[in-house]
């Protein structure tokens, strides 16, 4: 079965074709750009709705996060292996980018990777992978910021 069949009969089967294309191992994001602009963008729409949990979330996720008896770049890290066994994308690059922020190696990075798989089992392996990606977005946006100084 072609790849195109292969969706229009999940499709005709009720399952959405995205994902489809995440089960494939695809995300719904290109790069970090993408997914910052996506956040940003519905943020703004969560956060003006007038619904107050949305901005009562995050105020929970920044006190939550903040550094107390463990430093904020391993919270990061926990956030990251929580991000990949839960399979979201978006958070996966919003602990990864904080945890690089807060400190976090490349090493560092890839040991919480590899707790998350070990946790996650093979459906982790995809975001597992995202956050490589991820890393490796930043060190290009770095040597493009670099570069333009």
């Amino acid at each position: 079965m072609s790849a195109v069949s292969s969706d229009l009969h999940s499709a005709e089967c009720g399952r959405d074709t995205q994902q489809v294309n995440l089960e494939r191992g695809g995300t719904m994001f290109e790069g970090i750009d993408e997914v910052r602009n996506f956040r940003k963008k519905y943020n703004y729409k969560m956060f003006t709705s007038g619904v107050s949990t949305f901005r009562e979330f995050d105020e929970l996720e920044e006190k939550t996060l903040q550094s107390g008896a463990l430093d904020r770049k391993y919270k990061e890290l926990i956030g990251l292996a929580a991000s990949i066994v839960s399979i979201c994308y978006g958070c996966v690059e919003f602990h990864t980018t904080q945890a690089v922020a807060c400190g976090a190696t490349r090493e560092e990075i890839a040991e919480t990777v590899a707790v998350a798989l070990m946790m996650g089992g093979g459906p982790a392996q995809w975001p597992a992978r995202y956050a490589f990606k991820v890393l490796d977005d930043l060190a290009s946006h770095q040597k493009q910021t670099a570069g333009a100084e």
